[in-house]
């Protein structure tokens, strides 16, 4: 039993921060805290410390945003993004709806409100695009998100990816259900060449988990989205299991096998382990959390050992890697994201096999040397020289045919091409990113998020607020403030159908 740090936290029933501490007890990560109205608070952050230690070493620092908002209040009420904050904007989300056409009952963010409809006008969301760009100079943001709600019950959606374009993001993800898509091939066929990744709700390969999590058997409409996909040619699938102690964790293994399976379409695989909104027995969130490190144990175990929990390696890894390619380049990278809020690896899919990549490169050698050649160097020229050296010393020759074209990728679109599009049809990603909820709140890691959500703000610009203080603090107070009455949209909606009025008198 060890102290590992402090940072701060939040106490569950009221949200006042409080400060915390990070233990190590029986081989375990721990949070405890002590609220002085409601009591005591311990949570597992990490199942391992092992684990949790080893990916700590990639932690990295990035770029702050170039204007950020004064720090009045501290991390995590001052966000917009505040100037404790650590990290630029990676990836920009935006919920353009709290419309959905589900009701799950394990939706953080509240979709199906009953009292008010928030969504931004395409004014707003420009506003916020263009925000975005401002503060993140000269880091250009290229990818955007689409959440909510059901971005899909927005007529709009397409016109909304258009503007997107017009103002330099290369790509869009769409955070769906996926039941729009399956139901109507045509609106899917609409979306194959606008570089649109649909993040697909994905919870499960047999029809309990969507009944249990969604409220309805969603399992047949999921396989023919993924035939679909492939009768039409498209080829961006992410899946994304939101993973529940007892529900769905004994398919970690099953969902790996199909997303592999599936490879042609299905790119990425991103498990979500559930976050505790409200009220929750101490005694209970024990037994239903799912760690990051937990979710790695379940691959190993669930896939016989084809993917070990060594193969998996922290986000921030890859941050030196890209560092490298895209300095001195028109855009450069630094995607510096918490080493404890996700891993990743990557497998090829070979005879049914899983091979996973990390086992052909020596990661810990390679990723120090690239770290000091990236401190050391200042040329372009000089850079690539290390980058070579690196691939001829650390990488497996096997790989070097695969991986070498990346080296040579002189900005962002082309490594983003590269990692994403010119690899193998039967190479995929899995990995796990934990978002937090009040119970294992960890400033430190709000402090390195790099998925900022963008929101309306009063001057008519924007503002941006890390993911996991979004969700928590900040999600009811904005929507509020932005939203219309559900009746008065539903006057509204009703006085705009009706045919014009027709004045003037009798003769």
């Amino acid at each position: 039993m060890k102290l590992i740090r402090t940072t701060r936290s939040l106490c569950p029933e009221d949200l006042r921060v409080l400060e915390a501490e990070i233990w190590e007890i029986d081989g375990k990560v721990i949070m405890r805290k002590t609220c002085p109205e409601h009591g005591d608070y311990e949570d597992v952050v990490w199942s391992d410390y092992a684990e949790y230690e080893r990916a700590y070493r990639y932690l990295d620092f990035g770029k702050p945003v170039l204007h950020p908002t004064p720090s009045k209040l501290g991390c995590p009420l001052d966000c917009g993004i505040c100037s404790q904050h650590m990290s630029h904007t990676t990836l920009l989300i935006i919920d353009v709806t709290n419309r959905c056409n589900l009701r799950c009952p394990v939706c953080f963010s509240a979709a199906q409100a009953d009292e008010y409809i928030y969504e931004p006008t395409k004014e707003q969301i420009r506003a916020i695009l263009e925000y975005t760009q401002e503060v993140n100079h000269p880091v250009r943001v290229k990818g955007v998100q689409h959440s909510g709600g059901e971005p899909t019950v927005r007529d709009d959606l397409l016109d909304i990816i258009a503007m997107e374009r017009e103002l330099g993001y290369d790509y869009t993800l769409l955070a769906t259900n996926g039941i729009r898509f399956a139901e109507d091939i045509e609106y899917f066929k609409k979306f194959c060449n606008l570089n649109v990744y649909l993040y697909l709700q994905f919870d499960g390969v047999t029809p309990e988990p969507y009944i249990q999590m969604r409220g309805r058997d969603l399992w047949p409409l999921k396989r023919k989205l993924i035939e679909d996909a492939r009768k039409i040619g498209f080829n961006k699938i992410v899946m994304v299991p939101t993973l529940a102690r007892g529900v769905n964790d004994h398919q970690v293994g099953d969902m790996i096998r199909f997303a592999a399976d599936n490879s042609d379409v299905i790119k990425h695989l991103v498990f979500q382990p559930t976050s505790f909104t409200g009220r929750i027995e101490l005694t209970d969130l024990k037994e239903r959390r799912i760690t990051v490190s937990d979710v790695m144990q379940l691959a190993e175990e669930q896939t016989g050992g084809q993917i070990k929990k060594s193969d998996f390696f922290a986000l921030s890894m890859n941050n030196v890697m890209a560092k490298m390619i895209t300095k001195h380049s028109e855009t450069t990278v630094d995607a510096a994201v918490h080493p404890h809020c996700g891993v990743i690896t990557m497998v090829s899919v070979q005879k049914g096999k899983l091979l996973p990549i990390p086992r052909y490169i020596k990661n810990d050698q390679f990723y120090d040397a690239m770290k000091k050649a990236l401190a050391t160097h200042k040329s372009r020229g000089r850079l690539m020289l290390s980058l070579v050296a690196g691939f001829l010393r650390y990488v497996s020759p096997r790989l070097w045919i695969k991986l070498l074209p990346i080296l040579l990728a002189k900005n962002y679109k082309s490594y983003r091409y590269m990692t994403e599009e010119w690899l193998p049809s039967n190479w995929l990603t899995v990995s796990t990113m934990h978002f937090q909820d009040a119970y294992n709140f960890d400033v430190d890691r709000v402090k390195h998020c790099c998925l900022h959500y963008g929101v309306p703000d009063k001057n008519g610009k924007a503002r941006l607020i890390p993911f996991c203080p979004m969700n928590i603090i900040h999600r009811p107070a904005i929507e509020k403030e932005f939203s219309t009455p559900r009746k008065k949209r539903a006057a509204r909606r009703a006085d705009a159908a009706q045919p014009a009025a027709v004045s003037g008198g009798s003769s």
